[in-house]
């Protein structure tokens, strides 16, 4: 038997450890492709110790699959454009290369610092330039499914510049990920930065103002609007425009520093032209507020500003400065002349009418002055006819106005009908006069007032008596005497109750039923005839009652005879 020290002693051991793989000569961005098979043997090869006799032993074969590693790149890593206007597109070329080591697909993704937006096209020809043909195809979110390892897939960002006219010199940084579907803790971004020179008018909005703020009613205003291109670009083909409201103002005038203007049609408008980068232009135009807007009334007016650049039309619009209407204090009365004429005693009335003409509430002031000292009353008319009545409310002073009475609480445009009320004097002659003014004021601003006039007539009686003895001169006793009397109210009053007595002449006896009243013989006795005869005294006395006697009366005749004793 041979022992294993024997054995030991003639074998020579040789063991070599054998390794292959499955895989081309390819070297890829992280190594061996994916999916490589990757086998490996030992070998062991033996002699005796004579070295005459030899074998070889092969273990078994261990296989070793490799598995797959995402890896991406997005270049170029920043990427800057500069747009020379706003409301446009700006379009970035990327590429996105598979650096795994297996077919992958990615997800893209972005963020806009100024939240613009941000859309991705596939970049079919692979130019760097977003093709209308490109657009048709419509937007994507991720890549073409298994791109290859090392392979490459180009796409193009499309980054919109809102419409704005303050964007001059803003800045917007859009990051974009592409994030493998494999494996989505691996991506990678690039940066593609945007900045937009364009012209910027910052001051539009709030630089239209107006003088004064707080206009009257009737006041002329002007509204002013300086503006300054702060941009990098000029602004051209600028105007501007000024609807006017035309229920508050009127057109007045207008300014410019640089172009034309016609106000003669509403818009008023401002042709200006091109304004540099750093240039400034100011307009002006000049309102009239209408008179009869209320106090209160809020003002509103605004300028629009429409100007080109890079193609693009921009219209900005100003702001509205802060205006309303002041108070304005207003008064009238109507009408303004007025006459009448009364008889002695008789009530005086005229109706008045007093209108508050502000744009606000007001207290009206009545006050009178007359030429005969005629003392007033007013009162506030409640019908409508212009007649006193019991409902009638007498005006008192309630605001401590000296010498006036108040009308309390006009609103604006209102009207208060006035009764002025007199008892016309007794010491007055046939057509004299008074003149009385009533005057009408705002108690919120005395200077404004308005007077009427009324001019009173008194019309009085006014008598003319003549007597005349037929035949005239020196008469004998018994000589029978024609005693004729005229008369007549020439006044423009009618006299009321008029008696004519006559009492028999000394020396002289009354001839009976010799009484005649224009012409018609009167009886001596008390009768309906107007004439009685009595006597008194002894003596003989005749009255006539001729009752009234209107104004302007013709002449009257009265004939009675008397003989000398």
């Amino acid at each position: 038997m041979v022992s294993m020290k024997h054995i030991n002693k003639l074998f020579s051991v040789l063991m070599v450890i054998v390794n292959f793989s499955l895989f081309n000569d390819v070297v890829y961005a992280v190594g061996t492709p994916a999916g490589t098979v990757i086998q490996s043997q030992s070998k062991v090869v033996y002699t005796t110790s004579s070295g005459l006799a030899s074998d070889t032993v092969f273990s078994n074969i261990v296989s070793i699959t490799v598995a797959q590693v995402a890896a991406l790149n997005v270049t170029p890593s920043s990427n800057e454009a500069t747009t020379t206007s706003d409301s446009v597109y700006v379009a970035y070329p990327l590429t996105i290369t598979n650096s795994g080591n297996g077919a992958d697909q990615f997800n893209l993704s972005s963020t806009s610092s100024r939240g613009w937006t941000r859309v991705f096209y596939f970049d079919a020809n692979g130019d760097g330039v977003l093709d209308a043909g490109e657009i048709a195809s419509g937007a994507i979110t991720q890549t073409a499914a298994n791109i290859t390892a090392d392979a490459q897939y180009k796409i193009m960002v499309r980054v919109f510049v809102p419409r704005d006219a303050s964007l001059n010199g803003l800045t917007d940084t859009t990051v974009v990920t592409a994030t493998s579907v494999f494996n989505n803790t691996k991506n990678n971004n690039a940066k593609v930065i945007t900045t937009v020179n364009t012209a910027n008018f910052s001051t539009i909005g709030s630089g239209l103002s107006v003088l004064p703020a707080n206009p009257n009613a009737g006041d002329t205003v002007t509204y002013s609007l300086t503006f300054t291109n702060t941009g990098s670009l000029s602004a051209t083909s600028v105007s501007l425009t000024d609807l006017i409201n035309v229920s508050q103002f009127s057109y007045v005038s207008m300014t410019t520093s640089q172009g034309t203007f016609n106000g003669a049609s509403i818009p008023a408008t401002w042709t200006v032209g091109t304004i540099l980068p750093g240039g400034s232009v100011t307009v002006s135009i000049r309102l009239k507020v209408i008179p009869a807007l209320p106090f209160g009334t809020v003002l509103n007016n605004t300028i629009n500003v429409t100007y080109t650049v890079g193609g693009n039309t921009f219209t900005v619009g100003s702001n509205n400065p802060s205006a309303a209407v002041g108070a304005v204090y207003g008064v009238q009365i109507s009408p303004i002349a007025l006459s009448t004429s009364v008889e002695r005693e008789d009530t005086v009335l005229y109706a008045l009418r007093v209108k508050n003409t502000g744009n606000t509430a007001d207290v009206l002031e009545l006050s009178n002055s007359s030429t005969r000292s005629i003392i007033w009353k007013l009162f506030k008319d409640s019908s409508p006819y212009g007649v006193y009545n019991a409902g009638d409310i007498l005006l008192t002073n309630t605001n401590g106005s000296p010498s006036s009475v108040d009308v309390n609480t006009v609103l604006s445009t209102d009207t208060v009908k006035i009764l002025a009320l007199a008892v016309a004097p007794i010491a007055v002659s046939d057509q004299d006069q008074d003149v009385t003014t009533f005057t009408v004021s705002s108690a919120a601003d005395p200077s404004k007032s308005q007077d009427a006039i009324a001019t009173t007539t008194f019309n009085t009686p006014a008598f003319t008596l003549t007597r005349v003895a037929t035949p005239p001169g020196n008469q004998p006793p018994g000589q029978e005497i024609v005693f004729t009397i005229t008369y007549q109210n020439i006044g423009h009053g009618k006299a009321y109750s008029v008696t004519f007595t006559e009492v028999e002449p000394d020396s002289m006896t009354y001839v009976p039923n010799s009484v005649t009243v224009d012409g018609i013989s009167k009886s001596d006795t008390e009768d309906l005839d107007g004439v009685t005869v009595s006597t008194v005294s002894g003596r003989k006395v005749i009255t006539f009652t001729l009752g009234p006697l209107n104004a302007n009366s013709p002449v009257g005749v009265i004939i009675f005879r008397a003989t000398i004793n």
